[in-house]
């Protein structure tokens, strides 16, 4: 039932003993008193010595909720309206303004967007009013809009102006790129919450259910609830959990373990047993995290810039089918992007001809690996994931961040220093026609008739004509600069080989190997000319090296796959041939499906973190 919020205010005629009242706050909120638009956190006393009158209204922190009044107004749920005049604030007692409020708000208030801008005349941060994407607030209530820097040192209260709101920043120590907008508001179930920008990590990660996979670890108490802050104002600083760069330049695996928290202690264990497996310079790139997260609900992996930490999918880590039993298996159902196009993309790693290893979620619920099944994969994802983290937090930048900033605040400050937005300024990708039908791929965008017309060999000959060394680079420039270090490096480290092809789509339903023909196909295209010098470029940002030759000079040379015959055949007949593809065919739809989801999360993940910010377009 929709709780009394305005119907029925109460006006207190208040015998004040020396007129204080003092502010008590239980949780995480403030009380904004309406007439004068003025804050109020927990601890202000009001010494009355005139006539007072005020609207209180109480605001929970960000994604908490006001669970009700203590003493004055606690038999009402809303606004808490007070009135006294001269016969009354001479009277000598003390009664307190309490609220209190309650944590874990789950909805359906939820502000899903907003713009802004900065007016330096002014001095003011003009949100408008059509840009703001509320939803789930009760139709009878009026929205109380608020802007502050993370840790909520400063709230401004916004004035609606005509068509915006604004934000008068006044003398703060904070520049206008720190605040952040949050709405309270009562909801559609009669609830008064506060909600902001959120991450999409609520679903997938929560503090009590993860805890450090270290006993030992400096970063126990951080660890948990900085990773799985899901919005602005629950992020650490970097003083509570800095990148890992700022606290060793030369990481290995104990410093490393000490920054994982798991859901199940198995997945740090078996972490722990592929981290040694690696090669120990490889484990430079985990400069560029704050922290990372293994859990049962996580899938698949990401990166997000918002806490500075990956997350790993325990799918991609398990051995035994008692591991995988604690794994959440709901099936994904968002990846069927581009079903309906007349070819389809098969691009895998190889070890000589044969797919280097076969995809976890693709084995049956009886089935074990062995630690050899899972290194090369979960190598392979590290160095995907990580390129991204230190994409966004280059090694060269780590000693210029500050303690009090967040890994969101230090990463949009190091944007223009990115490898992405160094590569889009030198070497950006040309093709319109992919970049449309990686909108359809990968971004769930309608097919156009042209799109629609596609042959495989159509795709294949433009593709060629580009310098990308993936069609999942034109889902995004991110990616663009993450495949190219994903290949180099996994062909670097363990010698495999990266394919690419377009087929043709078989007739039948249950296809065979044979009958995917291929139509256009290269094995090791980061060895191309052009594409080794993009290559060459995010490299040298993201290992924070002058010269990355030796990562580029042992890549073989790119071989064209036989075309008109079918995927298994032509790669039986690549050079230096290890003998028969093996036993386990990897249906290429369902390593299109696996790719699709990928970027279905790296994009909801950077979207999320950038909503309310303003984003360079690398395109």
């Amino acid at each position: 039932m929709y709780r009394l919020f305005r119907t029925l205010p109460l006006i207190f005629i208040l015998l004040l003993a020396g007129c204080r009242m003092p502010v008590i706050i239980v949780g995480q909120g403030f009380v904004f008193g309406e007439t004068q638009a003025a804050v109020y956190a927990g601890g202000y006393l009001f010494e009355i010595n005139e006539d007072f009158s005020e609207v209180f209204w109480p605001v929970p922190a960000p994604g908490h909720s006001f669970d009700g009044w203590t003493e004055i107004c606690k038999t009402l749920y809303g606004p808490c309206e007070l009135s006294l005049n001269r016969q009354l604030w001479s009277e000598d007692e003390e009664i307190p303004l309490g609220a209190r409020f309650r944590s874990n708000y789950a909805g359906p208030l939820e502000l899903s967007n907003y713009q802004y801008y900065w007016s330096e005349s002014e001095q003011t941060l003009n949100v408008p009013a059509t840009s703001i994407v509320l939803s789930g607030a009760h139709p009878a209530d009026t929205p109380r809009y608020f802007m502050a820097p993370p840790n909520m040192s400063v709230i401004i209260p916004g004035e609606r102006v005509a068509g915006e709101y604004r934000f008068r920043l006044g003398d703060t120590p904070f520049s206008e790129e720190d605040f952040w907008l949050f709405v309270s508001s009562t909801d559609t179930e009669g609830r008064i919450a506060t909600v902001s920008i959120e991450f999409g990590l609520d679903d997938q990660v929560k503090a009590n259910q993860l805890k450090p996979h270290s006993r030992t670890t400096p970063w126990g108490n951080a660890l948990a609830r900085c990773a799985s802050a899901n919005n602005v104002f629950q992020l650490c600083t970097l003083n509570n959990l800095p990148f890992l760069g700022t606290a060793t330049t030369d990481p290995g695996v104990r410093d490393i373990m000490q920054r994982t928290v798991v859901s199940h202690g198995w997945m740090g264990q078996r972490f722990s047993q592929v981290l040694q497996q690696l090669p120990p310079d490889m484990l430079q790139l985990f400069r560029g995290v704050t922290a990372v997260v293994i859990g049962a609900k996580i899938r698949p992996a990401f990166y997000t810039q918002a806490t500075g930490a990956i997350y790993l999918d325990p799918q991609d880590l398990w051995l035994t089918p008692a591991e995988r039993n604690t794994i959440n298996w709901e099936p994904d159902f968002r990846s069927g992007f581009g079903s309906s196009l007349n070819f389809i993309s098969a691009e895998l790693y190889l070890a000589g001809n044969s797919p280097a290893w076969f995809p976890s979620d693709l084995y049956e619920a009886w089935e074990t690996r062995s630690l050899e099944d899972i290194i090369w994969p979960v190598a392979n994802l590290l160095s995907h994931e990580l390129a991204h983290a230190n994409d966004a937090m280059p090694p060269a930048q780590l000693g210029l961040v500050s303690g009090r900033d967040t890994p969101l605040d230090a990463t949009f400050r190091a944007e223009s220093e990115s490898s992405t937005a160094r590569l889009y300024s030198t070497y950006p990708l040309r093709s319109n026609l992919l970049d449309e039908l990686g909108g359809v791929l990968f971004r769930g965008d309608p097919a156009s008739f042209v799109i629609q017309a596609l042959s495989p060999t159509d795709v294949g000959f433009e593709f060629a004509q580009d310098d990308a060394n993936a069609l999942y680079a034109y889902s995004s420039p991110y990616e663009d600069t993450a495949m190219l270090v994903e290949e180099v490096l996994t062909n670097y480290y363990f010698g495999l080989n990266r394919m690419v092809s377009f087929l043709e789509v078989p007739a039948s339903q249950d296809p065979s190997c044979t009958e995917y023909t291929l139509r256009w196909g290269v094995r090791n295209r980061a060895a191309e000319p052009a594409v080794r010098e993009r290559a060459r470029l995010v490299l040298a940002n993201i290992l924070d090296e002058a010269d990355v030759s030796r990562y580029l000079d042992n890549l073989p040379a790119t071989e064209d796959l036989e075309r008109g015959i079918g995927l298994c055949e032509s790669l039986e007949r690549l050079s230096n041939n290890n003998g028969t593809v093996p036993g386990r065919f990897i249906a290429p739809p369902e390593l299109a499906r696996i790719q699709a989801r990928r970027f279905d999360t790296h994009r909801e993940m950077r979207d999320h973190a950038g909503r309310g910010r303003i984003h360079r377009d690398y395109r």
